[in-house]
């Protein structure tokens, strides 16, 4: 191999190995794998203003949680069961504290950083965050203000 290609092989060799280790669902903390799975809203709280007033909005948002990744979905159509991923977070939880962080992949906010706290009781959890630069949330909620969201979601029974 020349130069080049035999840099380009390392590196693709590289970054096959580092994907592979950070998708690899045995390096992922039991604390997030227990929340895997698919989530309604039941609440979401900015700044003390309910964003999903009725049945109808509710139904129309789901958040998928997988191996730390923390993806909102809008159903387009769901006569058609067609859904449009709003945005990819990586998501870190510190079980001793009941903390999280939030770090947007993709979508219209990638790159925003979040934190906040976070309960799990059942089959609900609950999670109160907001900008990374200003004092994460101690309490589940979300006075105007705040720049804090304050969400509770109830798992999702499979059909």
């Amino acid at each position: 191999l020349g130069g080049s290609m035999r840099t380009f092989a390392l590196f693709a060799l590289a970054f096959s190995a580092a994907t592979a280790a950070a998708t690899n669902p045995a390096s992922v903390p039991e604390a997030v794998k227990q929340l895997n799975g698919y989530w309604k809203p039941e609440s979401v709280l900015y700044e003390g203003q309910e964003q999903l007033p009725d049945a109808k909005s509710k139904e129309l948002l789901t958040l998928v949680i997988k191996d730390g990744d923390y993806r909102m979905y809008y159903a387009s159509d769901p006569a058609k069961d067609l859904h449009v991923r709003l945005f990819t977070a990586e998501l870190r939880l510190d079980p001793a504290s009941k903390t999280c962080e939030i770090n947007v992949k993709d979508g219209n906010k990638k790159g925003d950083a979040r934190h906040g706290i976070y309960e799990m009781t059942g089959t609900q959890l609950k999670i109160c965050y907001g900008p990374a630069n200003q004092a994460r949330p101690t309490k589940f909620e979300a006075p105007k203000g705040s720049g804090y969201f304050c969400e509770t979601w109830v798992a999702e029974k499979k059909k």
